[in-house]
């Protein structure tokens, strides 16, 4: 259960912190707000234009992706450490 909590807590951390290292705030000048990494799963634009990017919104499979890909990274982080942890404490 201590390395179930510590996976969910791993995950939710590193997808904020990697939306937030590469996320992209320039809708206010007639730009794109982009969120998400490696898959970027919400995309928003603000200005004039009639010939643009159709794509907008949120979209949740690249959010699932992009959790998919924390929880597999976290998933080996934690069994890393557990195994790290076990070998320190069988040598003297």
């Amino acid at each position: 259960m201590k390395t179930i909590k510590a996976i969910l807590y791993l995950i939710v951390l590193l997808l904020i912190i990697s939306t937030l290292a590469t996320l992209k705030l320039e809708a206010a000048s007639d730009g794109f707000d982009r969120y998400g990494f490696p898959f970027t799963f919400f995309d928003g634009f603000s200005g004039k234009c009639d010939n643009c990017y159709q794509n907008f919104g949120f979209k949740p499979i690249n959010l699932l992706f992009d959790t998919l890909l924390a929880l597999i990274s976290s998933f080996v982080i934690i069994t890393l450490k557990c195994k790290f942890d076990k070998r320190q404490s069988n040598h003297p």
